[in-house]
């Protein structure tokens, strides 16, 4: 089967397209509204035109190679229990770019539809917040980063407002004594502002927030207030692997008390990502990093169209992600 996909004005537009390039055999696979204005339609054929045969041999090995690479692609994200409409859009897009990589194919899908906004050392300038529900591996994340700044000689200073939950500040302040960096224990609020301000210039700032259920309106008010004192960029920190209603529904409110951008962890114990690819699409947060280990020595790694292209496409799961000189032209910084 190919898959191909075809943009006009209107609906007729499209199909007219749709009739001359494959035929009246043509399955419709989906019809929606483009992001560019107008419709598109990805369109189907099982059986080769008749011209097929005098294709010249070059040309008909791109369109196989093409063919099966779309093909993967669509088992990747059955695999990993994509929502249908999001895959549709997934595939339409990669069909355009399929040739013999699919991982390439499918970064620029992802790249085409998703937003990219990895936490990058040198340019943390506003303290880095870090909020998400209970057991997300906030404390973790912040270690994480804390230690990832200091391997890269860059100054530290990590605030914890996590007061409430057992062993959370001696998790923490176990950390910090092993990188001799600085770490202050905040109450409240207004304490936080005031901690944040007297902090010496050049410090990378990680706040460390306390486990809190969005759907009860008084602990998220208490992250608003968290945000709102820290002056800088909240990111939900969210495990991988939830419901995927849940998980949408999760990271709106988190949205809505000021998260600007998704951390995902537990990669390592998770094998569907279609929960995730959800909450990156329909809440159109930034992607930013993501955890694959539960070692602090192991920093989050930067997301981007490839590497999320091949925790996808890969069987396994805690799949390594690195990054090679063609990979990174679909990257985004």
């Amino acid at each position: 089967m190919r898959l191909k996909s075809f943009h006009g004005p209107s609906l007729t537009d499209a199909m007219r397209q749709v009739r001359e390039a494959l035929g009246e055999d043509a399955i419709i696979v989906a019809t929606r509204d483009d992001d560019m204005g107008g419709i598109r339609v990805t369109a189907a054929i099982d059986d080769p035109e008749p011209a097929r045969a005098v294709v010249p041999p070059a040309a008909q090995q791109l369109a196989d190679e093409g063919s099966e690479v779309v093909e993967q692609i669509a088992e990747a994200l059955a695999r990993h229990q994509t929502p249908v409409p999001i895959a549709e859009r997934l595939l339409a897009t990669a069909t355009q770019f399929a040739s013999d990589d699919p991982v390439l194919a499918l970064g620029a899908a992802f790249d085409a539809h998703l937003q990219f906004q990895p936490i990058v050392d040198e340019k943390v300038d506003k303290p880095l917040i870090f909020v998400g529900p209970p057991g997300a591996g906030k404390t973790l994340c912040t270690a994480k980063f804390a230690t990832r700044f200091t391997m890269a000689k860059k100054p530290v200073t990590v605030i914890s407002t996590d007061t409430e939950r057992a062993g959370g500040m001696e998790q923490l302040a176990a950390f910090t004594r092993l990188l001799k960096i600085n770490l202050l224990e905040i109450e409240d609020s207004h304490a936080l502002r005031d901690a944040v301000q007297s902090t010496k210039p050049g410090h990378a700032i990680l706040i460390d927030t306390p486990g809190r259920n969005p759907f009860n309106e008084y602990e998220r008010q208490q992250v608003h207030k968290f945000v709102a004192a820290g002056g800088g960029e909240a990111s939900l920190v969210m495990p991988a692997g939830f419901d995927a209603n849940e998980a949408l529904d999760m990271a709106r409110e988190f949205q809505s008390v000021g998260a600007v951008r998704l951390i995902v962890t537990r990669l390592e114990m998770t094998r569907r990502l279609g929960s995730l690819l959800r909450v990156a699409f329909e809440s159109r947060m930034p992607l930013a990093n993501f955890s694959i280990s539960s070692k602090v020595t192991e920093p989050p790694q930067p997301f981007n169209p490839v590497a999320l292209a091949k925790l996808v496409l890969s069987k396994e799961s805690g799949v390594r992600i690195q990054d090679s000189g063609k990979e990174k032209k679909l990257a985004k910084s």
